[in-house]
């Protein structure tokens, strides 16, 4: 099994600046080592930019510099210590700093150690696996759509057009402390795993990109596909996407 891991960024067609911010690491002559960050600012002026990059940065960093084992137990524990380091990091900046007062990031990173993945997540920027036979959603939005979807007090279409949809509950930066969801799961070969800001979600349904992604081989060409596709229902936030294709060997 091979792996390619691509990402794409646009601004969109509304903001004039691009608070998203991705990092590929590893998978050097396609083995299945490697991680991917992908992360969604917020905050005035440009905090959110400032923040997105921090979380990126600090968590590459992190994760690159680390001794980590390959027990499940040692890769968690790296993993929620990067995004700590980079939430006490991102919170220190805001609180010290008026021009970045407030400002915060989603994040959600994939580290994968051979056929088994792991990914983090805090915010609304989302994790899917696609498979020969459809598309899942891995991540949990921390939002209050996410809330009301829970309690049975929406439905999941009127969740696409709630007035409250881009209220998140969760943020790097935003708090002294914080708690992320991670998940471990197995990959097979001909899978695909998205990680993706709400920019791509909020635009495209979730069949609208499991068809997208088997309408194309070439994962660069979906990639950008996805992201056209966006643009082409409104654009109206910033759209990011990484993609971390299991390719079938001969």
């Amino acid at each position: 099994m091979k792996v390619s891991a691509v990402g794409v960024t646009d601004t969109g067609l509304v903001r004039a600046l691009n608070e998203d911010s991705f990092l590929i690491s590893g998978f050097e002559n396609g083995l299945p080592y490697g991680f991917c960050i992908l992360a969604d600012g917020m905050g005035g002026h440009n905090a959110g930019e400032v923040a997105s990059a921090m979380a990126t940065e600090i968590i590459a960093n992190e994760l690159s510099n680390s001794e980590i084992g390959n027990s499940e137990e040692e890769i968690v524990s790296t993993i929620t210590a990067s995004l700590d380091y980079a939430n006490n990091e991102i919170y220190n900046k805001s609180v010290s700093n008026s021009a970045n007062a407030g400002m915060g990031t989603t994040a959600v990173v994939i580290y994968l150690n051979g056929k088994t993945a792991y990914i983090a997540n805090i915010g609304d920027s989302r994790a899917y696996l696609i498979e020969e036979d459809g598309i899942t959603q891995l991540t949990t939005d921390h939002s209050i759509v996410q809330k009301l979807l829970e309690s049975g007090s929406i439905t999941p279409e009127e969740a696409r057009n709630h007035p409250e949809k881009n209220i998140i509950t969760k943020a790097l930066g935003t708090e002294p402390v914080e708690d992320y969801d991670i998940y471990e799961f197995s990959v097979q070969e001909g899978d695909k795993i998205l990680l993706c800001s709400d920019g791509l979600s909020d635009m495209i349904d979730d069949s609208q990109i499991n068809d997208i992604l088997h309408q194309f081989i070439n994962p660069d060409e979906a990639a950008n596909a996805l992201v056209a596709a966006a643009k082409e229902n409104g654009g109206r936030d910033n759209i990011t996407v990484v993609l971390i294709s299991f390719i079938k060997e001969d």
